[in-house]
């Protein structure tokens, strides 16, 4: 039986970083190693080195919202963050907005509601503010992060892990944080897809991370899941065909669609998706993306767009990809492990 060890969630990790700095923690004892997501190492470098005048979030969209929040409550700084081409057009403006009625001192450097930002830090007053029908749930949580009193219409797995990583004991060490269970669903559509057994080390069922449905998604295309003390164990069962009728809402899970839409591409199989509204938004418009499978179905090689979970999705349902570089961005050791897997 082949063992995989996930990297840390870098939802948890990200969220224990700003909340650590938020402290007053030294987050230069936090030492992360190689394993640690490229987006985790990124907030870690920003929120430990000295700060220049411009700070580069790369495509990181959770660095960019917690940042903006966390930069425009410290009072005396003074600094623009800026990222990639993508970057700049992934909208800020409903947390900018909602900052601004805190007090924050926020000016847009070029497009009105995108980044880069100039950001003046000073002290934020304590009111409600009001976050309706957010394009992204970190705008939330970047608030809650920061002791904001937010008011959302908005329900989601990943504004729970906040509410609840804001009121519990922080962990002390990387090692205590949860593995990710977003990176679990590359391998779940690959045992899916190449059938056999993968035990995953280190996911719990009893898991912060919405996206441990995973296990209940992929029960469909007939991958058992059986939990364990130090992990679970994926199993290939005689595939049923998914109901027609059974559609898959990705509102909450937004991260498992590429995996998913893959899956359902291989197996000829067409299901009803909804709640796919925030997908063009992430680091690349996820929804074009994996519609080249079934636009362009005779390539060999397929655009990542330099987005990691596209890459991997693609990879594990055996198609080319132009670009594995991006997939460190959360998963720095999946290309050693997909190459140990059976063809």
């Amino acid at each position: 039986m082949i063992r995989l060890r996930l990297p840390i969630s870098k939802s948890i990790a990200n969220r224990l970083l700003i909340l650590h700095a938020l402290r007053g923690d030294d987050l230069a004892c936090l030492t992360l190693d190689a394993s640690a997501p490229g987006d985790v190492r990124l907030l870690h470098g920003i929120l430990t080195r000295p700060l220049p005048p411009v700070v580069h979030c790369a495509n990181c969209g959770t660095a960019m919202r917690f940042l903006t929040a966390y930069f425009a409550q410290r009072a005396g700084i003074e600094l623009t963050l800026d990222g990639s081409e993508r970057m700049r057009r992934r909208p800020v403006g409903q947390l900018v907005d909602a900052l601004r009625q805190l007090g924050a001192d926020i000016e847009y450097r070029g497009e009105e509601g995108f980044p880069p930002l100039h950001i003046r830090g000073r002290q934020l007053q304590h009111k409600k503010v009001s976050v309706l029908r957010p394009q992204s749930t970190q705008f939330v949580s970047a608030l809650l992060l920061i002791g904001a009193d937010v008011v959302t219409d908005c329900r989601s797995p990943y504004i729970d892990m906040t509410r609840t990583l804001c009121n519990h004991p922080l962990a002390d060490e990387p090692a205590a944080i949860e593995r990710d269970w977003s990176a679990a669903a590359f391998w779940y559509e690959w045992v899916a897809l190449h059938g056999g057994t993968l035990f995953l080390e280190g996911l719990c069922q009893d898991s912060l991370q919405g996206d441990r449905i995973v296990a209940d998604l992929f029960s469909r295309f007939g991958v058992r899941t059986t939990y364990r003390s130090d992990g679970v164990l994926l199993e290939a069962l005689p595939k049923p065909c998914p109901s027609l009728a059974q559609e898959i809402d990705f509102s909450a899970c937004p991260d498992l669609y590429p995996a998913v839409f893959a899956t359902c591409v291989r197996l000829g199989i067409r299901l009803p998706f909804t709640g796919l509204e925030r997908l063009p938004l992430k680091e690349s418009d996820r929804l074009a993306a994996m519609r080249q499978l079934v636009d362009e179905p005779q390539k060999e090689i397929y655009r990542t767009f330099g987005d990691h979970r596209i890459a991997m999705a693609m990879l594990c349902a055996g198609y080319g990809v132009d670009d594995t570089d991006c997939i460190s961005k959360s998963y720095p050791q999946f290309m050693e492990q997909w190459r140990t897997l059976p063809s």
